[in-house]
């Protein structure tokens, strides 16, 4: 009995050690600082890796969760993270590891407004992208300013025929809709928002592409919704073509504890 005490309260440090290490504090939020890097969703399923861009573009069209490296480079993964296709991130055996969930639109709304403290005419002129950016890595473009040390590097991104772009210039970040929370259907969502940061653009662009490109995932400390936990392991052609929405439910995992709090640069 005191073995398996101890062995729970080494974990219980271990994982409060990790989201001190992982995340920072901005407002009430606590995100994550570098891009989401697992291949396998919350319940152990692998998640494709589509490599090649007859893969990518078959996941697309047959709604199948995929992920990729920049030009399948490992190392690019390593210090990137993965790029994951709009289905990877709606999929309710959920893509978060228990504790955290893939940032939605609630969340980069809040983040927008704490970035643009102080500025004047925020909403028309922002400067969420400049605040967020690293300080370094970003080709022509003015040095980043590494806010919250939120570290956004410029990881590219993957287009609907397969084709990357944007590297050491630009990153995207899925921004998670909470209007499709539950539904993986090809028609569900007309929309799949995401945020678009240019090394010479001074804010964020939030666009759509109907759930066609591929981007990087930035992770938020809370309740991941829409999650189901009577879903069997499937293949994914199966869980796709099988998908019973109704049996979609809320499923509370439990939250890490929250990070020390990180001043922003003044």
């Amino acid at each position: 009995m005191r073995m398996k005490h101890l062995f729970f309260l080494l974990c219980l440090v271990s994982l409060t050690m990790h989201a001190q290490r992982d995340f920072i504090e901005i407002d009430t939020l606590s995100w994550a600082i570098k891009n989401l890097d697992v291949t396998t969703f919350r319940n152990g399923d692998e998640i494709r890796n589509a490599k090649t861009r007859e893969e990518w573009i078959e996941c697309l069209t047959s709604g199948i969760p995929a992920y990729c490296d920049y030009r399948n480079d490992t190392t690019l993964g390593r210090i990137y993270g993965h790029m994951y296709n709009w289905f990877a991130i709606a999929d309710p055996r959920g893509l978060a590891p228990k504790g955290a969930r893939v940032a939605n639109n609630g969340d980069w709304s809040s983040l927008y407004i704490r970035t643009n403290e102080g500025v004047v005419n925020w909403a028309s002129m922002g400067l969420v992208g400049q605040r967020l950016r690293s300080t370094e890595g970003w080709k022509n473009a003015g040095p980043g300013e590494n806010y919250f040390e939120f570290n956004l590097l410029p990881g590219g991104y993957r287009n609907e025929n397969g084709e990357f772009a944007g590297l050491g210039t630009e990153t995207a970040l899925w921004v998670r809709d909470t209007m499709s929370y539950g539904l993986v259907s090809q028609g569900n969502a007309l929309t799949s928002p995401f945020a678009l940061i240019h090394g010479s653009k001074q804010d964020v662009i939030f666009t759509n592409d109907g759930k066609k490109s591929g981007c990087f995932v930035r992770l938020v400390i809370g309740i991941e919704y829409g999650l189901s936990s009577t879903l069997p392991k499937r293949t994914d052609e199966e869980f796709i073509n099988g998908f019973d929405s109704d049996a979609v439910e809320e499923v509370e995992s439990e939250i890490p504890s929250p990070p020390k709090k990180r001043r922003r640069k003044q």
